[in-house]
């Protein structure tokens, strides 16, 4: 079923992931509203570009509780939900905050939609796999550590397990708006490094973009730890085409149901880059500081159950990707 005609809600709709699928969403015809506060640096810019294009396009600037208000009110056909803290360092220093906001706030939306039977797809992370990820065997190699064993150039699938003593705030919050989206018949993305235009990174989120912001201004480079670490990366455009399968998915009643479904969403291994590796490809010389809690030193996603339930698999591959963003971030930042 095409999203043609249908309302659809996208909390945080001027965020990076919001404003890239609300763009693609009005141009397949859908009528779009959004929730965003407008809190997130470069937001501003994303809205009013979007408003250029779109004059009627509608935001509801509140926090992410009141979210259940507009929902009783626009009653969408289907909710994206993307509105949330996303810094693990920031969950470390205001855990109260970052659950009021990732938990509380996601059971308000899933419950809220569930009432109305509303399905919600949900941006998670790969950070509600906890400790487990460290506990997997590695090795390591001049510029970067790989996994190795079985999960070698596949990676972790949304059956890894959850269960583990460690989590950091960020990821038990994150868990937590799982397990209620789910519980109301939403879907799950456990995404991992995600990227591409309208991106505005900093230093605790979107790090190939706050890479490119930082070469661009002259300003120094700090790596935490020693580089290699690896991440796969998912440009953008690869994921917003993802999330409209899965809307259409949702609101059809002939294609497979995937109601309370976790996927895996990244770039997989073609797509895996260290820290190292990256800023050689920018031409940047690095500072080095300490290791930071609960960093990751390898994580790449096995996406095998999305291309399997929904033929979908990343087509761009980081380097086109990275240069991209390159040109795009030269036209639009503040100097």
């Amino acid at each position: 079923m095409s999203l043609k005609n249908k309302k659809i809600l996208i909390t945080g709709g001027a965020g990076f992931l919001g404003s890239n699928l609300t763009r693609e969403l009005l141009k397949k015809g859908a009528h779009v509203v959004i929730a965003d506060n407008m809190s997130r640096r470069g937001v501003e810019h994303n809205f009013l570009a979007l408003k250029k294009k779109y004059p009627k396009l509608k935001n509801h600037q509140v926090e992410i509780n009141d979210i259940a208000s507009v929902i009783v009110k626009e009653k969408p056909d289907l909710i994206y939900h993307f509105a949330a803290q996303v810094a693990v360092t920031t969950s470390v220093e205001s855990p109260v905050s970052d659950f009021r906001i990732n938990a509380e706030g996601t059971f308000t939306v899933a419950r809220t939609a569930g009432e109305y039977n509303i399905p919600v797809i949900y941006s998670s992370t790969n950070k509600v796999y906890g400790d487990n990820v460290n506990r997997v065997p590695i090795r390591e190699m001049k510029t970067r550590y790989d996994f190795s064993g079985k999960l070698a150039r596949k990676g972790i699938g949304a059956d890894f397990s959850i269960d583990a003593p460690h989590h950091t705030p960020y990821g038990c919050s994150k868990l937590a708006g799982e397990l209620y989206v789910r519980e109301y018949g939403g879907v799950v993305n456990r995404c991992s490094c995600m990227y591409g235009p309208h991106q505005y990174g900093i230093i605790d989120q979107g790090w190939v973009s706050y890479f490119i912001i930082q070469k661009l201004l002259g300003k120094p480079l700090t790596l935490f730890g020693d580089g290699k670490q690896v991440r796969d990366l998912l440009h953008a455009d690869d994921v917003i085409r993802l999330f409209i399968l899965q809307g259409e998915h949702l609101l059809s009643k002939k294609k497979p149901n995937i109601r309370g479904e976790v996927f895996a969403v990244g770039g997989g291994y073609k797509n895996t880059v260290s820290l190292l590796e990256l800023c050689d490809l920018l031409d940047i010389k690095p500072k080095f500081g300490p290791w930071r809690p609960s960093d990751q030193k390898v994580f790449y996603c096995d996406t095998s159950k999305a291309q399997k339930l929904l033929g979908w698999t990343p087509k761009i591959g980081y380097k086109k990707g990275v240069e991209e963003l390159l040109t795009w971030t030269k036209n639009h930042i503040e100097k």
